[in-house]
């Protein structure tokens, strides 16, 4: 029978591993899911309350044979079962009446077993022997029946052992519980069943090691929402604790709490357990709100047993609870006490501060009067300084301007004086040699008045560039795509580039531009006029941007 219990521990494990015992457990977290939990209680109580209702509907139904009767009454004490005590034995004796009536003697073990270990989970020993005394025949029931009778068995000597002083008694004790467990696990047709009995009777020999792996099959075996989870979770705490791993303990005893929650159990075991971990821990306030849902629960359930049980650590509880609340409230007082000198303080600092905050608006109401004016001045100084940059810009660009053209102005002269002397050397001598005619047919032949212009024309050109190379690129940076006009080869201006280049050196009269570049005024104009119309609109006044290029600064300001 180990064997077969040990294998198909081993088939559980390898098919469903349970939570690992060297995990690192987030008990925080634990914590909240519980709260969660304990949060929808409401919702799981009224899910247990209409398979309840549900089953007492079935059995007012008409026409139902006494085994239907006992088998839908034993299902209604299966589900008060850890849930309401008083109604549990209620039902199991209504089993009992219905058995009896049937003369069947399987059923009649059953009733007697289920009431036998109602007895015994309320601590009521002396009844539980009684009928279980009452059960004669061992030997012509099923399986099913001979399980509830070893179960039960089980049970009662589980808890007197528990509750025994050493001695030979409680030893007798501990033998029959081991001897009804491994008969338990014997005849048991469930897994569950026979993995659970299994376990108790590896805990009785004290083999931790078997143990442990049937405990983990267990939880496997079952959802982690059912109350048979919530037993076996609470026996993997006990294994845990015995192992010395108390982290590990106390989140077995959570996931034992919450699934006894979720299943509607109102016998609480493990929540108590938490809470009174919480307790040793310094957690005061959670162990308290723990331990109220343990009493509510418990109150519900109607079990003498289990209120005394529970009401053990409550006292504890509630003086550290009181302890704290009144540290907390002697805080509080301090903590007001403080606030209101604070608040004191700061009214009289407050009037303070808008005393001299009066005097410092009249203050700043001059400082900001004399800093208006002062920057009023810096503005005005500025501008200035713009304008007077603006003006040296243009009287030293006047001065580059000057320097060039008269340097060329007199050296134009020179050569214009030594042309006239070699002509007035040259007529001289033709008239000496009386060679007027040829010479008249010389200068019939020549045009000195255009070839004087070509050079007039390529001499302001190459100066003027010399001066603004980038002239003809910023000019046509200032027009449209249309207007645009590159100058001729050789380094040549057109003629419009020449007007506006000489709007740059400012001359502005047309008269004298014409004059210059001895061409008509009308021609100076209508050039003048296109070129104004075709220029860039944010451009503004072409002419006046024309003065400004090559001036550093100034262009890029307009």
């Amino acid at each position: 029978m180990k064997i077969l219990l040990l294998a198909a521990a081993l088939f559980s494990a390898l098919s469903a591993a349970p939570a690992s015992p060297g995990e690192k457990t987030d008990l925080q977290e634990l914590f909240r899911s519980l709260d969660r939990v304990i949060a929808r209680s409401g919702e799981y109580t009224a899910r247990r309350e209409s398979r309840i209702d549900s089953l007492k509907r079935a059995l007012t139904r008409d026409g139902l044979s006494l085994r239907e009767r006992f088998d839908l009454t034993e299902r209604l004490a299966e589900n008060y079962n850890s849930y309401q005590s008083d109604f549990a034995l209620l039902y199991l004796r209504r089993t009992l009446a219905l058995a009896e009536e049937t003369g069947d003697n399987d059923l009649i073990m059953r009733a007697r077993s289920g009431i036998a270990l109602c007895y015994s989970l309320g601590g009521r020993f002396y009844e539980a022997e009684e009928i279980l005394s009452g059960i004669r025949d061992t030997v012509h029931v099923s399986r099913r029946a001979l399980q509830s009778y070893y179960v039960a068995r089980h049970r009662m000597n589980r808890e007197l052992y528990a509750l025994t002083e050493p001695g030979e008694r409680r030893d007798l004790f501990r033998r029959r519980e081991h001897y009804y467990a491994v008969s338990a696990a014997e005849i048991s047709e469930d897994t569950f069943t026979s993995l659970y009995y299994g376990y108790m009777d590896a805990i009785v020999r004290k083999d931790w090691s078997e143990a442990s792996t049937l405990c983990d099959s267990l939880l496997v075996s079952v959802p982690s929402d059912s109350h048979s989870y919530a037993k076996a979770a609470n026996h993997k705490a006990q294994l845990e604790g015995k192992a010395g791993r108390p982290d590990e303990e106390l989140a077995w005893f959570i996931r034992s709490a919450m699934a006894d929650i979720q299943s509607a159990v109102r016998d609480h075991g493990s929540l108590c357990t938490v809470s009174e971990e919480l307790f040793n821990r310094g957690d005061v306030d959670r162990a308290m709100d723990y331990i109220r849902v343990a009493i509510r629960d418990t109150r519900f359930f109607n079990s003498p047993s289990r209120s005394w049980r529970d009401m053990a650590i409550l006292p504890q509880i509630e003086a550290a609870y009181s302890e704290r609340n009144a540290r907390l409230h002697t805080m509080y007082i301090v903590l007001i006490v403080v606030i209101l000198l604070f608040f004191v303080s700061a009214v009289a600092a407050g009037l303070y501060v808008l005393s001299r905050n009066r005097k410092l608006c009249a203050v700043q109401q001059t400082l900001r009067e004399s800093n208006d004016k002062l920057n009023g001045l810096a503005r005005s100084l500025r501008e200035t300084n713009d304008r007077l940059s603006a003006q040296n810009l243009r009287i030293a660009d006047a001065n580059r301007i000057k320097e060039v053209y008269i340097g060329g102005f007199l050296q134009t002269i020179s050569e214009y004086i030594n042309k006239l002397s070699g002509t007035y050397q040259y007529v001289n001598k033709m008239l000496r040699d009386d060679r007027i005619a040829e010479l008249r047919r010389e200068y019939a032949r020549s045009n000195v008045r255009n070839d004087e212009l070509k050079e007039f024309y390529a001499l302001f050109d190459k100066t003027f560039l010399g001066l603004f190379p980038s002239f003809i690129d910023e000019m046509n940076g200032l027009l449209a795509d249309e207007a645009r006009t590159e100058g001729r080869h050789d380094g040549e201006l057109t003629t419009v580039l020449r007007i506006y280049a000489l709007i740059r050196l400012g001359i502005t009269d047309t008269v004298t531009i014409a004059a210059l570049l001895h061409c008509s005024i009308r021609t100076v104009y209508n050039y003048r006029s296109f070129t104004q119309r075709h220029s860039r609109p944010d451009v503004g006044d072409l002419e006046q941007r024309v003065q400004l290029i090559g001036l550093n600064g100034i262009a890029a300001r307009s």
